[in-house]
């Protein structure tokens, strides 16, 4: 009783929320993405609440994000009925198809709803948020811009929470003060991750650290994130952003240098390749080749430098083989057995179910998509990502927050080989900030132009398109 009481106060807190501040409670949408992993733990482990309205305040980011996304959507609707970005149309496939592969699961074919409605809440994420951030800058570009810097340096700040942790927590900071663990089995019912009840953090993914790093793994940095993949990922953020968009000042640079250290000690190799790939692309794109030898060599020096990252690199490596001796295994498997086994298995062709056991393929999200979905799903992801970099390549503005947004797809593509990462809400969020911010953009410029028959200035630049 007490959970159905808790959740209809969180319901309607959501409601006026949304219904008061529209665009601006994404600024409590983000906070809560940021910070939910890190404040309920803390309250429940301290006994200020029990597990019912933990079980409540968990899903307030989610019951935020929908309400959200229904009023963009009357939005996009009415307002913006007939000038829709061309992503659009695969993100919708890809979103359809899947809801009604998941509800054909549950009802035909009897799969655990827990599992089912897991993949839901997945698989509607991107669609939600691109939708959410694009009419909610294209009403109001300069609430956009504006809500970009905010959270850029708020996750800077963010970084240098997670590092204070990483150094002065002691060994029971966890267990004793926020424990995730507990929170992830007795509140969100986690049957597909395993948990360490002893230092109080889950153990999912990177979350494990590999053998090279076990002096650090235990203080692994995720700070108010709850996880090291939450908080890398979303530190690629500030840190692409500072290096390749904002003006360079002093707040900046100390800015960066916690975001780049946060994101280093998050000891998470797919958003260190992320970052690399589109930190890489916009240099390509703006020609600072010099710039891009440089931080190339900064990097190598930093790895030929620093013993246990050499070895880690190295390892890595040697060991890109599925062999039972090879650490790294699951993702040498993941990649190898997804390219030789996940097309030529016919019960992928419609997808095999919702629960964890129909993914055979291991650490790979392409594998996520087609085991579970099926192939639709796969080509309707591919689809996605060349749709958004062709869409963003086409855009009036050409500054380094535009050959971001283009990079971001591109890294997608590749680090989908790892993980399911582009639809995990706290992952990837900010990152599909900046991919709605820039289709934003491109809603309002086809809106206007359409309506008054002239090329439009840039909202964000005030330049006149060539």
């Amino acid at each position: 009783m007490i959970f159905y009481f808790a959740l209809a106060g969180v319901l309607l807190l959501t409601i006026l929320l949304a219904v008061k501040l529209k665009e601006r409670s994404l600024y409590v949408l983000f906070w809560a993405a940021y910070t939910q992993n890190f404040v309920v733990p803390f309250l429940l482990t301290k006994g200020f609440i029990n597990v019912d309205v933990a079980r409540a305040l968990v899903l307030l980011k989610d019951f935020l994000l929908v309400e959200l996304f229904a009023w963009c959507l009357v939005v996009l609707l009415t307002r913006f009925r007939s000038h829709w970005p061309r992503p659009l149309i695969p993100l919708c496939l890809l979103t359809a198809y899947c809801s009604l592969r998941i509800v054909v699961a549950l009802l035909v074919f009897d799969d655990v709803w827990s599992s089912g409605l897991h993949r839901f809440k997945e698989i509607w994420f991107p669609l939600e948020i691109v939708v959410v951030v694009m009419v909610s800058t294209a009403s109001n570009p300069d609430f956009g811009k504006r809500f970009l810097r905010h959270i850029t340096y708020a996750l800077s700040v963010l970084a240098v929470v997670a590092l204070a942790i990483l150094v002065w927590a002691p060994p029971d900071f966890w267990i004793d003060n926020a424990n995730i663990a507990q929170l992830q089995a007795d509140v969100k019912g986690d049957l597909e991750n395993d948990l360490s009840f002893d230092t109080g953090l889950p153990l999912a993914g990177t979350m494990q650290g590999r053998d090279t790093f076990t002096f650090l793994s235990f203080f692994r940095a995720v700070g108010t994130f709850g996880e090291a993949l939450a908080l890398s990922f979303s530190m690629a953020v500030p840190v692409l952003l500072l290096s390749l968009h904002y003006p360079k000042s002093l707040i900046s640079m100390i800015a960066f240098a916690a975001a780049a250290t946060a994101l280093i000690f998050g000891l998470t190799r797919s958003a260190w390749m992320f970052c690399v790939l589109v930190g890489v692309y916009v240099m390509i794109r703006r020609k600072k080749y010099f710039t891009l030898v440089l931080v190339g060599c900064v990097i190598i020096g930093f790895i030929l430098l620093w013993a246990p990252m050499r070895e880690f690199v190295t390892l890595t490596m040697s060991n890109i083989s599925p062999d039972a001796s090879n650490p790294d295994s699951a993702h040498a498997e993941g990649i190898l057995w997804f390219y030789s086994r996940g097309f030529s298995d016919p019960g992928n062709l419609l997808g095999k179910g919702m629960t964890p056991e129909a993914q055979t393929i291991g650490e790979s999200g392409y594998a996520y998509l087609l085991e579970h979905f099926g192939a639709v799903a796969y080509l309707s992801f591919i689809w996605l990502c060349f749709s958004l970099y062709g869409q963003l390549r086409t855009t009036n503005r050409q500054d380094g927050l535009s050959f971001i947004a283009q990079g971001i797809p591109l890294g997608m593509l590749v680090i989908m080989h790892f993980s399911q990462y582009p639809f995990s809400l706290p992952t990837f969020m900010s990152l599909w900030y900046i991919v709605g911010l820039c289709l934003g953009d491109c809603l309002l410029l086809k809106r206007e132009s359409v309506l008054t028959g002239v090329p439009t200035v840039d909202p964000i630049l005030r330049v006149q398109p060539a």
